[in-house]
């Protein structure tokens, strides 16, 4: 059956496992294929491609697929607890066990192509397909009275028909016209606030805007660096926050009643000598974050101030042994003292022991599951967690892929399901020419 499939331009899976493709190779792929769980996704049109990828920026190729081809999806039956096969509703995708990148198609063939067929595209029920033919620029005229606002966006992308649409009943046809940097003189006014906001955007009325009476408009105007002055001193912290980010008035800022904007100023690298004492934990963890008073900040009461500090990977010998196992976590996350905590009192920092790769000789005998559970997603010791007595653990190997003709008859649903799952639509492709 020949298709077409877009990758993305290094000819990888734009969706799924990010698969590297080469042309003329036949690919093919062990296990039960099902849309979205197993199998090589295709398109039997071009224009269908739209509803999964952005046809501009990928690169299309034709397709030959091989073996078994389907269009259904697996579900979970309620009723009969079990997975089962159905038909899927969408119609403009399939799944099959082979392909072959036959060639690579041009733009100008694409484009060629949607130009043919417009009329017939037009006409679909689909408003992906309609959006796909204004997006190559055909049928404007037709298409701007359309009934959807996202194809009708479409052709305001196109700068097409702008006069007309920028009086569009829908918002969103209103921005993609305001983000054409068109009729801004009217949309400033626009009655709807994200219209307003792309056109603060754009650098337009900001004179106006900055008075704003809803906050995200004001905030736009913050970031577009215009009256820093008075946005300063506005009752709202998200604006004062973007003035912040700005790099004005923190000198003003650094004292904000809101913690949301001290911390904004910490960002900065401003005022790092006043804030390391700040009376908030929150701050000061984002002092921490910025390299600045770790000396200080190593002894603080907060724990997550010190696990911050932790973080930067400072004084780990010290923190290593430090009374919250949030921090002791911290210190396991930088690879440090993995000897000594392999054996910490506390589970969550065993189990980030584990994450590291560190001491999985001994952590599969732990007594806590979830410690073992990560020793499993290590791929370490399958061959005696696939009869832990937690299902939980189980699961885990299951879906590893080891022990399945063992776990399929496992006596708790999930793993046996799992197991069944990963058995029946495991993926290993092969290259056969």
């Amino acid at each position: 059956m020949r298709g077409y499939k877009a990758l993305d331009q290094d000819m990888r899976a734009v969706r799924g496992n990010g698969m590297q493709f080469e042309l003329g190779k036949k690919y093919m792929i062990e296990g039960e294929i099902a849309l979205d769980v197993n199998g090589f996704h295709f398109c039997k049109n071009i224009e269908e491609l739209d509803n999964y990828y952005d046809i501009k920026s990928s690169r299309i190729f034709e397709v030959e697929a091989y073996g078994d081809i389907s269009c259904e999806e697996v579900r979970y039956d309620e009723d009969a607890v079990q997975l089962i096969r159905v038909s899927s509703s969408r119609d403009d995708v399939y799944v099959a066990e082979g392909i072959q990148l036959l060639r690579e198609l041009s733009k100008e063939e694409i484009r060629d192509y949607f130009k043919e067929n417009q009329q017939s595209l037009i006409a679909s029920k689909h408003p992906h397909i309609r959006a796909a033919v204004a997006e190559q620029g055909f049928g404007l005229d037709r298409l701007i009275r359309d009934k959807d606002c996202s194809v009708r966006s479409k052709v305001a992308e196109q700068g097409y028909g702008l006069d007309v649409l920028v009086h569009d009943k829908n918002p969103d046809v209103r921005k993609t016209v305001a983000r054409q940097g068109y009729g801004l003189d009217a949309l400033v006014l626009d009655k709807n606030s994200e219209v307003r906001e792309e056109v603060a955007r754009q650098g337009y009325g900001l004179d106006i805007l900055v008075h704003d009476k809803k906050w995200t408009v004001r905030e736009a105007v913050a970031r577009q660096g215009y009256g820093l002055d008075t946005l300063l001193h506005d009752r709202n912290v998200d604006v004062r926050a973007a003035v912040a980010e700005q790099g004005y008035g923190l000198d003003t800022l650094a004292h904000d009643k809101e913690v949301y904007i001290r911390m904004a100023v910490a960002k900065q690298g401003y005022g790092l000598d006043i804030l390391l004492h700040d009376e908030n934990a929150n701050v000061r963890q984002e002092v921490a974050k910025q390299g600045y008073g770790l000396d200080t900040l190593i002894h603080d009461e907060d724990r997550y101030v010190r696990a911050a500090v932790a973080e930067q990977g400072y004084s780990l010998d010290v923190l290593l042994h430090d009374e919250e196992w949030s921090v002791r976590q911290a210190v396991a996350k930088q690879g440090y003292g993995l000897d000594i905590l392999l054996h910490d009192e506390n589970a969550n920092v065993r189990q980030e022991v584990a994450r590291q790769g560190y001491g999985l000789d001994t952590l599969v005998y732990d007594e806590n599951r979830d410690v073992r559970m990560t020793v499993a997603e290590q791929g370490y010791g399958l061959d005696m967690l696939v009869h832990d007595k937690s299902p939980f653990v189980r699961e885990k190997v299951a879906k590893q892929g080891y022990g399945l003709d063992i776990l399929i008859y496992d006596e708790d649903y999930n793993v046996s399901a799992t197991a069944k799952m990963v058995a029946r639509y495991s993926s290993n492709v092969r290259i056969v020419q």
